[in-house]
């Protein structure tokens, strides 16, 4: 009876060793999540650190003090230019004060009659030159201060009006486009004030500081790294020969050792890696060279103790063609 059994026994393995069929072994990645790095657009000596690896922060959180004398300078240099501006503009705007009024009304009035005094003595110069009593040089001074009273009549009468009447509006405008200029400039230099002062952009935990207390960050170089764990994922190679039973929208069955236990997670993400790293020999004649793909995987539930850094790993299920 059992030499009857035996034969039967092993026709399932004979048959599966003579096909090659050998079940995939697990396929093995990490766990990642989302990381951002906080920088600075200005460069300076970092003055103070609120928070250390390890700390959890939240969305707006103060992390960094950075000090920079450059830009205090800055800003106090741009506010002196806008101030100065908005009193040009106000004094075109408002016109002239009443003494200076006063003053240019008088200064016009007494050109007047200095050219009313120069004008008779010009015309009295001119009848006697005619008769031969005055020299030629004394009529040359006569006309020389009747044209000059003249010519001061003129730049007074201008200076009057332009008292009076106030700034054109072309000037005007011009002064209320340098101001507009100048708060430009000031929002633009408290904008880099603020940088001195670093926030938390999102929530999470402090992954790794990079700028201690005392060093020079420099402008856009990372001052520390923080990572949201209620984003993570994990990722896998995963040969293209195994990937018709991995698409997006896959549930995965995945072992977490660091957990000990396992996680649904369902694929986001198939894309191929670089050709460096991807190439495979099958070792098998008349076959070609496999790819690796990479496959991303997220927890259907976010696990608060999963970590970036974690083992994570599944059994691929054999490919259709080949049951």
């Amino acid at each position: 009876m059992t030499r009857r059994l035996l034969p039967l026994l092993l026709a399932p393995v004979a048959l599966l060793a003579a096909c090659g069929q050998r079940a995939p072994a697990p396929i093995t990645g990490l766990v990642d999540a989302t990381e951002i790095d906080v920088a600075s657009k200005i460069p300076g000596r970092v003055k103070a650190l609120a928070v250390r690896e390890g700390d959890p922060v939240k969305e707006g959180q103060e992390l960094v003090t950075i000090e920079s004398q450059e830009v205090a300078a800055k800003i106090d240099q741009v506010k002196a230019a806008v101030d100065a501006a908005r009193a040009r503009l106000q004094i075109a705007e408002r016109g002239a004060r009443a003494e200076e009024r006063q003053q240019a009304r008088r200064a016009l009035d007494t050109a007047r009659s200095q050219l009313e005094v120069a004008t008779k003595a010009h015309e009295r110069a001119t009848a006697l030159l005619a008769t031969g009593t005055i020299t030629q040089a004394a009529f040359d001074e006569a006309d020389f201060k009747f044209k000059a009273a003249r010519d001061q009549l003129a730049v007074a009468q201008a200076r009057h009006d332009l008292v009076i009447k106030g700034a054109r509006a072309e000037e005007v405008e011009a002064l209320r486009a340098l101001v507009r200029q100048g708060q430009g400039s000031l929002a633009e230099v408290e904008s880099y004030g603020r940088e001195t002062v670093q926030t938390a952009p999102i929530g999470g935990e402090v992954a790794k500081i990079l700028v201690h207390r005392g060093e020079l960050a420099a402008t856009g170089y990372p001052i520390l790294t923080l990572v949201d764990r209620s984003d993570a994922w994990a990722v896998f190679p995963v040969r293209e020969d195994l990937l018709g039973a991995v698409k997006v929208g896959t549930e995965l069955d995945v072992e977490v050792p660091a957990l000990r236990r396992r996680l649904p997670m369902t694929v986001f993400s198939v894309a191929p890696l670089g050709d460096f790293a991807t190439w495979r020999a099958t070792g098998e004649k008349g076959s070609f060279d496999l790819r690796t793909f990479e496959v991303k995987a997220r927890p259907r539930q976010p696990d608060p103790e999963l970590r970036p850094g974690m083992t994570a790993r599944f059994a691929p299920a054999l490919p259709a063609a080949r049951r």
